[in-house]
């Protein structure tokens, strides 16, 4: 019975790792998209004038277009739906995305820190049964190894 319960610890605690693992990907995935939210509120706000600005195409690659709608930004809505926003709508939204995204990571990151703490308690319960396993050992090492009477 304890060897069938040792394995089931044994088992949790590669499942425990493996949500762990993917939890925090999931928070770095998050940090990135709260990286570029920031990024572009920043980005936003250096269209309030007209003039020239250069544009990333990706790779290195740079463009350099006119700003002709000051204060105005085109924000997509959905993967294929864009509309035009002034400046600060935009920012706002854009601010009200990085508080919920920092409120999901807040819960991911209690999820890691729960699974985290019971993959200790577990470790400490498996360390235990290990000594006590060893102390078992001895003493039966030690019977065999006694003279005969």
């Amino acid at each position: 019975m304890q060897n069938q319960e040792t394995q089931n610890q044994f088992m949790a605690l590669e499942v425990y790792g493996e949500q762990v693992k993917k939890l925090q990907e999931e928070s770095s995935s998050i940090d990135v998209m709260l990286s570029e939210l920031e990024k572009g509120i920043d980005s936003m706000y250096g269209t309030n004038t007209e003039g020239e600005v250069i544009i990333p195409l990706g790779g290195g690659a740079f463009v350099k277009a006119e700003i002709k709608t000051p204060g105005k930004v085109i924000v997509a809505v959905s993967s294929d739906i864009f509309i035009e926003k002034d400046v600060e709508s935009a920012a706002e939204d854009f601010k009200h995305s990085i508080e919920e995204l920092q409120k999901t990571k807040d819960v991911i990151n209690e999820h890691i820190k729960k699974l985290n703490q019971e993959i200790t308690n577990i470790r400490a319960d498996l360390e235990k049964r290990a000594q006590q396993i060893e102390k078992r050992q001895k003493l039966i090492q030690r019977g065999r190894n006694a003279p005969n009477q």
